[in-house]
């Protein structure tokens, strides 16, 4: 080859060469062109992210918002259905204690005095019907009961089965309204306090009083005036809490 060739063929390859940096140049340009596209998106994508974010946030502060509005709510709409229900209490405490006033005859607090007084054996008797021997001292109650006077032989006054048969339906009549009473104040259909304070001295033993506790026994005690016997057990159990009370002050 002539020497002219072989600058032709020089300038053939230096001409290769400057393409191919042009091409290895424009690859770089759109790389970096492709990158700065990629990190323009992602960008925006990180802006509508924050955005959404941000969104998300406001929509749970609104959401919590109405759940404190609705626990509010709630809290006023139960205030207000206590409110109802206490007074529906006092309301049914109203109409339980006159009904129990309308039910109390003299009768039933004569015999409920005279049976208290009455022994177990003496109130087995008096629940089967069957004359019964009592204190002489009971004479002006059995007067004021029967309207009739009785024949007192060495202190004492018997009761024959038709004194004994009126006096244990006097008593039973008394312990079922009683029971009534009792009932609802179990269940807390009335106000329990109220109850309390006015049933409570029925049972009172230091005075000599049991709510018939001889006469309950003998007609089936619990299983025939539950109430009573759960209502006597809790001023019981009452009167021993303050006991216990006075005893840790002291």
């Amino acid at each position: 080859m002539s020497l002219g060739d072989w600058g032709d063929i020089a300038t053939i390859l230096t001409s290769l060469g400057i393409i191919g940096i042009a091409i290895q140049a424009y690859y770089a340009r759109s790389s970096a062109v492709s990158v700065q596209e990629d990190v323009i998106n992602s960008q925006k994508a990180l802006a509508i992210a924050q955005k959404d974010l941000v969104n998300s946030q406001q929509a749970l502060a609104i959401a919590q918002k109405d759940i404190i509005n609705s626990q509010q709510a709630l809290a006023i709409a139960q205030k207000g259905l206590d409110a109802d229900h206490e007074r529906s209490r006092r309301e049914k405490t109203v109409d339980i204690l006159f009904e129990w006033d309308q039910r109390l005859k003299k009768e039933g607090a004569l015999a409920r005095r005279i049976v208290e007084t009455f022994s177990a054996e003496q109130c087995r008797e008096l629940h089967a019907q069957s004359p019964i021997l009592v204190n002489a001292k009971l004479e002006p109650l059995l007067k004021q009961l029967f309207n009739e006077g009785f024949k007192v032989e060495n202190n004492i006054i018997s009761l024959n089965e038709g004194h004994s048969s009126e006096l244990r339906w006097y008593v039973i009549t008394y312990l079922n309204a009683l029971e009534s009473v009792l009932v609802a104040w179990q269940y807390s259909i009335v106000d329990r306090e109220i109850i309390e304070h006015q049933f409570s001295y029925l049972f009172k033993p230091c005075d000599g009083h049991e709510g018939l506790k001889h006469f309950r026994v003998a007609a089936g005690g619990e299983e025939s005036y539950p109430a009573i016997e759960i209502f006597a057990s809790h001023i019981l159990e009452k009167r021993r809490a303050k006991l216990v009370q006075k005893a840790n002050v002291a």
